[in-house]
């Protein structure tokens, strides 16, 4: 009965151990220096191992346990012998099974750069290009244990669960080494946009530059509706960053505003001394929406300062090293006083949803394995909306839900998205001119014909998808849940 018992245990799969983790990453690490810091992805190590891609997932996120064999293959690539401390039965030892779960990323991930220092006492370190030709690598370094937070937020940089936009990343990391680049990214709540100028930074300060991030939610009401606070508390917030002087010393009440600003810009934190390039992400550049003239006013400061460093010789010019990102979210509607063309400057992203390909990779990174036709089911459910389907495969990872039921869009799975479809509805009530119309695209199952205007917001607001001159719901989870709400409004 004893070896009944741990041979069923054995079948319900084997994970490394945090020792396990850190021996396979330091010999994938070393072989990486080896091949003059070519990383590895997952399709790499498919063909150095014959495992496929979803396999490898599973071994290197500790999602979900694997056969034994499947541990020795990994190791045997790396020339290494799979110990009986470098695994565990999922089962057999829970105590063993938190701490994995628990893991820091210093414990399971060896860099190559530690590699390197290891191998040499000489101060000087290996600078390595993280986002090789103007993209950053889905490499295995950067992989995450089995992820026990409910998803949502920015996703962090080495997040194995972060999917790729390969060409709007390259246009982005192409764009910030030019002098005066503005590049502006819009897309509705919770499609990546943060996550998106998380990395164009850390490609930014890969190659050298300075950074800062500025988010507008930081900024009380009183700033945002008052120029000469807002811009002075827009300098500051640039200036800690970068351990300079306080904004407010140099700030001359016989000026305005603007010419601060700009003057404290061009003498202070693009001073000639500093010869590195600047890169500045605005985050919730909407939150100025609310107040029209104030966004205007900034709107036209930032297209000035981006126009001016394309004046003149580099060497005498301190606004050549000036970069911008913006970023804001498209539910919240720009005012029509403020002129669309001072967000359509420069380099404009708009994000789009995920493809059937880039849903088919999410499963496998959560370790599910699903047919064409359920990631076509999936996709009619949630769209291809990032935080939806995170959400979905969160969910499925936790055995809260089922495939099957998932699928089914039940009360149950609307109670999954609660809070989100909450969101939706009250970024829709913000417009009740929007109602009708998109009651209308409710009720109906087929393409609507909706008036362009109102098909326009709807869609920034993400809520239905454009096919030419008609419309359509954006996703099936919508339908019952504001089915519902729209038939109370109405009656």
């Amino acid at each position: 009965m004893q070896l009944q018992s741990k041979n069923q245990l054995r079948r319900r799969g084997a994970t490394l151990t945090a020792q396990g983790f850190k021996k396979l990453n330091q010999a994938k690490a070393e072989v990486e220096i080896e091949q003059n810091f070519k990383r590895y992805t997952l399709e790499d190590l498919s063909e150095k191992t014959g495992l496929t891609p979803n396999t490898l997932s599973k071994v290197f996120n500790a999602s979900t346990g694997v056969d034994k064999r499947t541990l020795e293959c990994c190791f045997n690539a790396f020339n290494l012998t799979l110990l009986k401390d470098d695994y565990l039965y999922l089962e057999s030892d829970k105590d063993n099974i938190a701490e994995i779960s628990s893991m820091s990323m210093n414990e399971t991930i060896c860099p190559i750069e530690s590699v390197c220092n290891s191998r040499s006492n000489s101060p000087q370190t290996h600078k390595m290009e993280r986002f090789p030709k103007g993209r950053q690598s889905r490499t295995l370094d950067n992989l995450q244990p089995r992820r026990t937070t409910v998803p949502g937020g920015q996703m962090p940089l080495d997040s194995v669960f972060y999917i790729d936009r390969p060409i709007l990343e390259s246009l982005c990391y192409e764009a910030i080494q030019e002098p005066g680049a503005l590049v502006n990214i819009r897309a509705p709540k919770q499609m990546g946009k943060t996550s998106l100028m998380t990395r164009i930074l850390a490609y930014a300060n890969s190659l050298g530059d300075r950074t800062v991030s500025v988010n507008l939610q930081l900024a009380d009401d009183e700033i945002l509706q008052n120029l000469e606070r807002f811009l002075q508390w827009f300098c500051v917030r640039v200036s800690k960053q970068l351990d300079l002087p306080d904004a407010a010393n140099f700030w001359d009440n016989s000026l305005g505003s603007k010419s601060n600003a700009t003057d404290y810009f061009e003498n202070v934190i693009l001073s000639l001394r500093e010869n590195r390039s600047l890169v500045i992400a605005i985050d919730e550049l909407n939150e100025l929406f609310a107040y029209p003239d104030i966004a205007r006013e900034f709107l036209l400061l930032l297209r000035t300062w981006s126009e001016r460093a394309k004046e003149s010789d580099a060497d005498i010019n301190p606004w050549h090293k000036l970069r911008l990102v913006t970023v804001h979210s498209t539910e919240i509607l720009m005012p029509p006083s403020i002129n669309p063309s001072l967000l359509n400057t420069g380099l404009v992203i708009e994000l789009p949803e995920f493809t059937p390909a880039q849903v088919q990779e999410l499963a496998n990174r959560w370790g599910e394995e699903m047919t064409v036709q359920q990631i076509e089911q999936l996709i009619t459910l949630l769209g291809g909306h990032p935080y939806r389907l995170q959400l979905a495969f969160y969910y499925l990872q936790q055995q809260t839900v089922t495939l099957e039921e998932l699928l089914q869009n039940s009360a149950f799975v609307t109670t999954i998205y609660a809070e989100h479809l909450e969101q939706q509805w009250w970024n829709l009530q913000g417009y009740p001119d929007l109602l009708p119309s998109f009651t209308e695209i409710v009720k109906q199952s087929n393409f609507v014909d909706c008036e362009g205007v109102q098909a326009s917001q709807l869609y920034k607001m993400g809520l239905m998808h454009l096919h030419g001159e008609m419309s359509s719901l954006a996703c099936e989870l919508f339908r019952p849940f504001f089915g519902d709400r729209l038939l109370q409004i109405n009656s």
